[in-house]
């Protein structure tokens, strides 16, 4: 190892060069990693997807799902099944096993599917299987015009993204509020039966007027390629067919049109109708300049286009801008700050020895995300900042120790290899154990586990870049800038020293009493505050977005819920200004409390956005502005998402909206879990589930801090089921033959195709009076195998049945859902379980199925895998200082700060008011980390003490870099603990856990450690 460091320092142009390399290829590194919001994700999740139009959810579970489900139960490496049945279509969402071989088992899934089409209708497409994967949401673009009709909107908005799909990083571009122009043959049931036309043998007729297949091609001297001319609606009106003996025009029987079919969304933008385009980017490229490269393209189209007006939305660029700006400027203070601590305590050269190593390890950093693919995102760059005041550790050992022996009279070469060399395993076993006690967190399991992964892996790479600049460039640049003087400084620190080895004496006095503290006492302290800590997933923050949605009776169409929202969007308008940017309404969906779409023509959703939020604190408003590589305009937002959120409800309280049957406001969260409590309920009738429903969420709403309280048992339209009685029977129907005849008048399905200059064109049959439930009931059908007609209601009984609008199971099982969302200063998830569990277990007892899902069922999973990872953790960290010490007493003395030093978490969160959260226990487990280099160092100098005062000796030795390595990750964490803004609190209580931690564990190595290792090793020293 020494001959390594040998290299480096007397190879000193070698050693220049390598390091401007370095710097280089990291600027061109991260001009080539993608920036974006939050990390691409795989989930080990594999999603079933089918649809067939007309079909209710009832039907489509009987026809397919619960098949698939059986099917799937099979397999060991499923972990559970989700399934949403709605009107003509199905999800089952299979949740897979870690480590899942997912393409094998796509495509046995696919061979599920495949066996399940000769059980399902000929024209209803095979289910698709898919491997779910996390999508890159990046902006919605509203356009809109004053002049322009629907036809020449949609023209520009595929004009658009036509443009928009040039751009490489674009993977997704869809357009929201379009739908298809289909030719629509309205049939005159009327007339159909004074031509006595067998209406069976009519459908089949109208399934065959049009084809798209080429018929052939002909390769003589001139090559032909021949197919059937293109039908237009007039082509249509006047063709002649011919069912059974008779010959008809067909405009004679029906009446055809080309209209665009009824959209599954409408769209505004603040309040105005539009044409949404819907863009998303893949796993590469810069959300950031791809942004500002699509607002040029707007920019241009609109000089080109006056008429034409944009406007942008959800665009998610803002956020990661936000979030980089804030990584950027805490780096760059937190940098300033070492700087000035070190100046403080040793003097401005060691200074700029370890300062540059900072933005070294992070240049090294970027050159490894790029290799390994990875991005910047939220989470990579908390990571980042997380780890600012440890990667400076390595560099104050070995250049603290590098001066110590320039101070002893060595030569600076020596100096710089003998100090380099002294320290190295030290150092190594330091970053190794901080590592270890972070890359355990990649065993945690399920979304949470895909959601942080990004946090280990950017902590382990910058430490792995700071000992490589440690060892490699930092032994020259000590070398290079390093000067021995003696200032006012040393005598501080003489004196300081002199101080803490009288402190230390005092303690030793009355060591037993001491020890006594420190193993039952601060126990016992630590066993109080974790009784008395309320545990919450994530924290609050303040959100750039708040959601406003709802759903009116079940019999609303989309175009009366677009009319109907309109005293909605009339309000919200009055904040568009300093607060609000604006608010696309899109009708037709609601994301529920799960992240999940709720598609429906009564559902509508609202996406308000904010402005920036005007900074207040002193850091925020004077500092960071100064640091941030990207200047942010209009910060002009003076109330926080949860104010606004409370005056969104006040204003809507007084709208009274006919037919409106839910009305929500909620400021979404950060996190894999959306919504704090999710009950599912599950019985044998829907009377018991809906009677449960109601009488949880009135308990619900006796509970103070519960709020945004609904659920997803919806009934939705009427079901009429045709039961065949004897006497039709007798006349020879049959289910099959019925389902033919009536399927092409009441099903307003696709039974042909043609071309126009657009493309494909559906050809649509129905009844024109299809919607009249007096049109079906004397609805004339033929009587087999004879020229009459009988009305339907005489062959067939009407059984109506009232189901639920959407079916969801869960493994199987069926269950209506109870969504709500706490205030957690008021009540945590844990306080509210305990306050409906009695209700639960009744349930329960009478025969219910309750599925708790939400953030109890993720903290739960989520504690069991953190405990085996802080197992992990410590017992890697033990197993590495067995290895450098070569004893089990010396591990064991270090290993026992980690547990003592929760102390200083539960301080923390004490003072910083803050309840104790997912990241928070991440931020113990790093804790275990980081909390024993300091230990490594001290015991690594006590040991070579051969009595009492030579253990106070080389104790005051390890003072200064103990003290630095500490004050400087406190300080390196201290703007995250103390000014975080948006969605960097979700780090803060990470930060806080770390900071104090490491300060209440500072003060374990520097006085607990020295006496608890003598007490054990007292006859050895007394030797």
């Amino acid at each position: 190892m020494k001959r390594f460091i040998e290299f480096f320092i007397k190879n000193a142009v070698f050693t220049h060069t390598l390091f401007i390399i370095v710097i280089i290829s990291a600027v061109i590194a991260y001009k080539n990693v993608a920036k974006e919001l939050f990390p691409p994700a795989t989930l080990d999740k594999i999603l079933i997807q089918g649809a067939y139009p007309g079909a209710s959810p009832d039907t489509l579970d009987k026809m397919a799902v619960t098949q698939i489900e059986d099917d799937l139960k099979s397999y060991q490496e499923v972990s559970s099944i989700e399934s949403v049945i709605r009107n003509g279509s199905f999800t089952v969402t299979v949740n897979l096993k870690p480590n899942a071989n997912k393409l094998e088992l796509l495509s046995e899934f696919k061979t599920i599917t495949s066996n399940l089409k000769k059980d399902l209708p000929s024209d209803m497409s095979e289910p698709t299987v898919t491997i779910a994967k996390k999508a890159f949401p990046l902006m919605f673009i509203s356009v809109a015009s004053d002049v322009l009709n629907k036809d020449q909107l949609l023209n520009h908005a595929d004009e658009i993204k036509k443009i928009l799909s040039q751009i490489k990083d674009l993977t997704q571009i869809d357009i929201r509020g379009d739908s298809d122009k289909n030719i629509y043959f309205e049939l005159n049931n009327k007339k159909i039966e004074a031509l006595g036309i067998n209406k069976s043998q009519l459908i089949n007729v109208l399934s065959q007027v049009s084809t798209i297949f080429p018929v052939g091609k002909i390769e003589g001297n001139k090559h032909y390629f021949i197919s059937m001319y293109s039908k237009d609606v007039d082509d249509f009106k006047n063709m002649i067919i011919q069912v059974g003996n008779v010959k008809i025009r067909l405009k004679d029987i029906a009446e055809i049109k080309k209209e665009y079919a009824t959209p599954t969304q409408i769209g505004k933008y603040n309040g105005i109708p539009n044409i949404t385009i819907d863009v998303r980017k893949g796993e590469t490229g810069d959300a950031i300049a791809i942004s500002k490269k699509i607002r040029n393209i707007l920019k241009e189209y609109h000089q080109k286009h006056p008429e034409i007006t944009f406007g942008i939305s959800t665009d998610t660029s803002k956020w990661v801008r936000n979030r980089f700006n804030t990584v950027v400027s805490n780096i760059i203070f937190g940098l300033i700050l070492v700087f000035f601590i070190m100046w403080l305590f040793l003097n401005w050269r060691i200074s700029l020895v370890v300062t540059l190593g900072i933005p070294t390890s992070f240049a090294i950093a970027m050159i490894a995300l790029d290799y390994y693919n990875f991005s910047l995102n939220l989470l990579s760059m908390l990571g980042a900042l997380i780890a600012l005041g440890m990667i400076v550790d390595e560099a104050i050992v070995v250049g603290e120790n590098i001066y110590r022996h320039m101070e002893m009279g060595k030569s600076k070469t020596q100096a710089a290899i003998d100090g380099t060399v002294e320290v190295f395993w030290p150092v190594v076993a330091a970053a190794m154990t901080t590592i270890l006690a972070f890359v355990p967190m990649l065993l945690i399991k399920g979304e949470i586990g895909v959601f942080i992964k990004i946090l280990p892996v950017m902590i382990t790479i910058l430490i792995l870049s700071s000992l490589f600049e440690a060892f490699v460039f930092l032994p020259l640049h000590s070398k290079e800038i390093l000067k021995v003087e003696h200032s006012r400084k040393d005598i501080f620190w003489e004196k300081f020293s002199n101080f803490y080895k009288k402190l230390l004496m005092l303690f030793f006095r009355f060591r037993y009493l001491a020890l006594l503290f420190f193993l039952v006492i601060v126990p016992l302290l630590i066993a109080l505050g974790m009784k008395h800590s309320k545990f919450q997933l994530f924290p609050d923050f303040d959100a750039s977005q708040i959601y406003v949605n709802g759903k009116f009776e079940s019999n609303y169409t989309i175009t009366q819920t677009a009319e109907a929202i309109k005293k909605i969007e009339k309000d919200l308008k009055k904040y568009l200004g300093k607060d609000v940017e604006g608010f696309t309404t899109v009708v037709g969906m609601q994301m529920n409390n799960k992240g999940e779409a709720n598609v429906g023509e009564n559902y509508f959703h609202i996406f308000v956005d904010l402005h920036d939020k005007k900074p207040t604190d002193f850091y925020n408003k004077f500092i960071a502005p100064i640091f941030q590589p990207i200047k942010v305009e209009h910060q002009s937002r003076t109330h926080t998402a949860q104010q606004l959120a409370q005056n969104f409800k006040k204003d809507f309280s007084h709208i009274k909206i006919p037919g409106m049957v839910e009305l929500n406001v909620i400021v979404p969260q950060a996190g894999v879990v959306k919504s704090d409590i999710v009950i599912s309920i599950g019985g044998k009738s829907q009377e018991e589930i809906i009677k449960a429903i109601k009488e949880l969420e009135a308990k619900m709403k006796t509970i103070k801090g519960v709020f945004n309280i609904y659920d997803d048992a919806e009934l939705g339209a009427d079901e009429l089921k045709l039961r065949i009685n004897p006497y039709g029977q007798k006349l020879g129907f049959t289910q099959a033959g019925l389902f033919n005849e009536l399927r092409g008048f009441f099903a307003e399905a696709e039974y042909d195709k043609t071309f126009d200059k657009d493309g494909i064109v559906k050809i649509i049959l129905k009844d024109k009076n299809k919607d009249s439930f007096e049109e079906l009931k004397t609805f004339r059908v033929n009587i087999p195998n004879t020229n009459q007609y009988i009305e339907l209601d005489k062959i067939c009984d009407f059984v109506i049945t009232k189901a639920f609008k959407k079916i969801h199971k869960y493994d199987g099982i069926a269950a209506k859902t109870v969504y709500a969302t706490l205030n957690k200063k008021i009540i945590t998830t844990a306080d509210f379980y305990e306050k409906v569990n009695p209700l639960i277990e009744k349930f329960k007892k009478e025969g219910l199925t309750i599925l708790i899902g939400g953030a109890a069922k993720t903290s739960k999973a989520f504690v069991k895998d953190l405990k085996e990872a802080m197992i992990v953790a410590v017992l890697m960290i033990f197993l590495i200082l067995v290895l450098m010490f070569n004893s089990a007493v010396l591990p064991f003395i270090i290993i026992s700060v980690i547990p003592l030093s929760f102390l200083g978490v539960i301080a923390g969160n004490m003072i910083m008011d803050m309840n104790m959260t997912m990241l928070g226990m991440i931020g113990i487990v790093g804790l275990a980390g980081v909390v024993v280099n300091d230990g490594i160092v001290m015991v690594d100098f006590i040991k070579r003490a051969k009595n009492m005062d030579e253990l106070f000796e080389f104790a005051s030795h390890r003072l200064r870099p103990v003290l630095l390595t500490s004050i400087t990750t406190f300080f390196g964490l201290l703007t995250l603990m103390f000014f975080p803004s948006g969605q960097s609190a979700i780090l803060q209580p990470l930060a806080i856990a770390l900071g104090f931690g490491l300060a209440w564990g500072t003060v374990l190595n520097l006085f607990y450690l020295p006496i608890f290792y003598y007490i054990l090793r007292r006859k050895q020293l007394h030797a």
